[in-house]
């Protein structure tokens, strides 16, 4: 054998091992807690396999939009009046009106009719002309706003709910929109249905609050967290709840923070296809008393200052919250004000300088335009949670048990075995040695896609297991594709060695455009999929990749080995 033949197999070797390793725990069945196994991770299962919660959630959008054109009622008498327009009464109209479609009227005099329906045209976008009559305009939400407002509050609601399901300690929930007014839920491992519709369907809260940098700045903060972290085997991962974890820093850093200060974390969650990356914590030390909150908050939106070419978030605050946000501006300019939904932070701008009058911006820093502008949406979003609660109805909700999981595990698993047991059969019959061969690659690379579950962090559903048994049959024809061809190089009279190397070299083409054309589709579930479908796509691209390197590398890898078995027995005939 060459020494690059054993490097090869020793990578394989390496390969196999660790794979081995990452499996073990699932397959060992292992108590993660007391076993002494060096590696403590198992694969992650999917509602339909380890039991849990689902939801289907209603958006009550009549409310949002009741909400709004009374904001924009209030605003309109305040801008007709700043530009000394005089109007004989602005109502909202409660009788014979759609209910998810409310109106207000306006009563003017009749010789300001043009300059009322200037300011209407230029200033309020948002608004529509219902009906004109003598003395009378009536308004509604216009189509396009609408279709705004159902987007972020869609939004807004995802990401209120994502906050609250971290209090359940579930490492891999499924929160996504279905439709243009639902919510889908699964809560994995979560039995608790009254808990968990008491938790997700209760306001947001959202508080100001100071941030202390003064008393301790980040860098000082971050070390004195990690060295109690460090004294005290405190750690948080994945799939526990965020706020015992929080709670547990504050008591034992009471006596080293000043008093009267918290200290609360920013959470960064992991790129979208990047689960294998933790959520990421930054720490924040702030004053306890709460300064301002989203009661006193009417709306925010994003804007776009044409001067800095950067995007910004502006935000109303009623009567009362313009008081207490002018004398907290003008008391703390230079310092930075956390903006805190459900105890997370979510941003920290540094006040400029005073704010009165109600009316705030916040203006984002330096960056990728896009992601600025990104980051933007999300804040407003984030304010919109406090100010813009949505109603939640729960329109549908089943609770999976673990045995139903249980079953679907050892069905699927067995429906996989014996169908890929029937492939292993044939191949072995019908290829002999050379199908033995394609065996050993497919339980390799049943391994490695086992493997890469748990590395990368994935959920396997049921489907999922279904995507591992159209990985063997993939990389089954794959295999079938090298063995034509090898044959058919052999009745052109090519020596084994000639024959076996143009038949990986011409086939690789065509392997490769099946595969490609399996992740296009699988890439597409990936993105528009949820839930279980999702899973079938992830265990799918991993069999894809693993396939690629089975197929080609390893079962290459072996045939060398295996012509060098026949070179020392002199043979000339290849088992194929």
């Amino acid at each position: 054998m060459s020494r690059n033949w054993w490097g090869k197999a020793l990578l394989l070797l390496f390969f196999v091992i660790l794979s081995g390793i990452y499996v073990y725990p699932t397959i060992g069945n292992l108590d993660l807690e007391k076993t002494k196994f060096p590696f403590k991770k198992k694969i992650n299962l999917g509602l339909d396999l380890q039991g849990g919660l689902y939801m289907v959630l209603g958006v009550d959008f009549n409310k949002v939009y009741k909400d709004i054109i009374e904001r924009q009622f209030a605003s309109l008498k305040d801008n007709l009046k700043d530009k000394g327009i005089t109007v004989k009464d602005v109502k909202t109209v409660r009788e014979g009106v759609p209910v998810d479609d409310p109106r207000i009227m306006i009563e003017y005099d009749a010789a300001k009719r043009d300059d009322l329906y200037k300011v209407l045209k230029k200033d309020y976008w948002t608004l529509r002309f219902v009906d004109e009559k003598p003395g009378h305009f009536e308004l509604g939400l216009s189509r396009e706003y609408r279709g705004e407002v159902r987007d972020r509050t869609i939004n807004q609601s995802i990401e209120v709910i994502r906050n609250r399901i971290d209090e359940f300690g579930v490492s891999e929930p499924v929160i996504a929109s279905q439709g243009v007014d639902r919510v889908v839920v699964e809560l994995p491992g979560v039995k608790e249905v009254d808990r968990a519709k008491n938790l997700i369907g209760q306001t947001a809260k959202l508080e100001f609050k100071i941030v202390d940098d003064k008393g301790m700045t980040p860098s000082q903060l971050a070390s004195m967290i990690e060295e109690i972290e460090k004294q005290n085997s405190i750690s948080y991962k994945e799939g526990q709840r965020f706020s015992d974890y929080v709670q547990k820093i504050n008591e034992l850093a009471k006596s080293k923070i000043p008093a009267g200060d918290e200290i609360a974390f920013e959470r960064v969650r992991p790129l979208p296809g990047m689960p294998e990356l933790s959520t990421h914590r930054i720490p924040f030390l702030l004053k306890s008393k709460t300064e301002v909150t989203g009661d006193e908050l009417q709306d925010a939106n994003v804007g776009f200052d044409q001067e800095s070419s950067r995007p910004n978030v502006s935000f109303t605050l009623n009567p009362r919250g313009a008081t207490l946000f002018d004398k907290l501006t003008g008391e703390h300019v230079h310092d930075r004000l956390a903006i805190v939904l459900d105890n997370i932070v979510h941003s920290a701008p540094v006040i400029n300088g005073r704010i009165p009058g109600g009316r705030g911006m916040i203006t984002l820093g330096q960056g990728d335009g896009e992601k600025l502008m990104k980051e933007a949406k999300d804040l407003a979003i984030v304010l919109r949670a406090g100010a813009l609660p949505a109603q939640l109805n729960f329109l549908e909700q089943r609770v999976v048990g673990p045995s139903l999981g249980q079953d679907s595990i050892k069905k699927g698993a067995l429906a996989s075995l014996v169908g890929s047991l029937a492939v292993f059969l044939f191949v072995a019959f019908y290829y002999r040695v050379s199908g033995v061969i394609a065996v050993f690659s497919l339980v390799l690379n049943v391994l490695f896609v086992l493997a890469s579950l748990v590395g990368l962090e994935a959920t396997l559903t049921l489907p999922g297991i279904a995507g591992i048994a159209l990985t063997v049959g993939i990389a089954v024809d794959s295999n079938v594709v090298i063995y034509e061809r090898i044959r058919e190089e052999l009745r052109l009279g090519k020596r084994i060695h000639g024959a076996i190397e143009a038949g990986f070299q011409k086939a690789f083409r065509t392997i490769m455009d099946a595969n490609v054309t399996n992740a296009a589709a699988a890439i597409v579930l990936l993105l528009y999929g949820t839930g279980p479908i999702k899973g079938f796509a992830v265990t799918l691209l991993i069999g894809i990749v693993t396939t690629l390197f089975t197929a080609v590398f390893v079962c290459k890898l072996i045939f060398d080995g295996y012509l060098k078995v026949l070179e020392d027995k002199r043979s000339e005939a290849l088992s194929i």
